[in-house]
């Protein structure tokens, strides 16, 4: 039987701002939001315990896998995060427990004014396995914004995961000639930090253009995997992974992480990321890797 989700109290909406100055009330109040997703195994179930405070949930937990694996979605209802808001998300995954963890859209990072910024931070405690598997960014002109993924990983952790970042609305013309975009992607196997990835890049950037850059390009995809340490990457998965998806070029960093990276148009970045979740799923972790019915909405 699924455990209650917990946090029944509604998030509440910010409280209006006083009317100071019109200049004041040109600027929506910021949004501060917390969701706390903790994964445990209970004979043989994983179980999902959850809390949340202001536009962050999960409506609730599927097992279209089976009782092993517990899908969370998380939902951000005013569907962009704008200048000020403060988003975080932590997840803690047991020992023995299964994990995938999505989103419904992509996330959007709105415009900013006067430099004001915007912030998420994704952390994870991982002791046992989780698959990773949100939608795109896409930092829209003008936003000012900082995301931090930070990895904590112990020694029976594995992990399957994803970022795609689009720099301005390119459907509607739209390019990032103003704002900036600053991510950090670390991961800390077994208390050792073993990969830091920085990324910082301002509108009209020249590393945009530049071939040491984005080479043109205004959209990038990131893929990483942690094995646990009984179990530690072969040369054999790295090359099945090489055949499986030649778009993303992949690199053992440390004998329990690999790392890949993508270039190129938007509209191409999610299927080679979905092709190396599904051959290493299945080889490494011996699952079938069935795409999620989100992916086809």
């Amino acid at each position: 039987m699924l455990a209650p989700l917990t946090n029944k109290s509604p998030p509440g909406l910010p409280p209006e701002p006083a009317p100071a100055s019109s200049a004041l009330q040109t600027q929506p109040a910021a949004w501060l939001a917390e969701l706390k997703l903790a994964f445990s195994s209970e004979a043989g179930r994983t179980v999902l315990r959850h809390r949340h405070q202001g536009p962050l949930r999960i409506q609730k937990a599927l097992y279209p896998d089976g009782p092993h694996c517990c899908h969370a979605i998380v939902v951000h209802p005013p569907g962009g995060i704008a200048a000020g808001d403060q988003l975080t998300i932590e997840i803690n995954v047991d020992q023995a427990a299964h994990a995938l963890v999505a989103t419904p859209a992509a996330s959007k990072w709105y415009g900013s004014w006067a430099g004001q910024q915007a912030r998420q931070t994704v952390s994870m405690n991982l002791q046992g396995r989780i698959e990773w598997l949100p939608a795109e960014t896409i930092v829209f002109d003008g936003a000012c914004a900082q995301s931090v993924i930070d990895i904590k990983a112990g020694p029976h952790a594995s992990m399957i995961g994803w970022d795609q970042v689009v720099f301005g609305r390119q459907a509607s013309g739209e390019r990032f000639l103003d704002g900036c975009f600053d991510q950090t992607l670390r991961v800390q196997i077994d208390q050792q930090c073993v990969w830091v990835d920085r990324l910082r890049l301002r509108g009209c950037d020249p590393l945009f253009d530049s071939p040491i850059g984005l080479n043109g390009f205004h959209a990038l995809a990131t893929w990483w995997a942690i094995a646990p340490a009984q179990d530690p990457w072969s040369d054999e998965t790295l090359e099945s992974l090489r055949q499986g998806a030649p778009e993303l070029a992949f690199t053992r960093l440390h004998p329990r992480l690999l790392v890949a990276r993508m270039l190129g148009p938007a509209i191409e970045l999610s299927s080679p990321l979905v092709r190396a979740w599904s051959v290493l799923k299945q080889s490494n972790w011996g699952l079938e890797a069935q795409p999620l019915r989100l992916w086809a909405t």
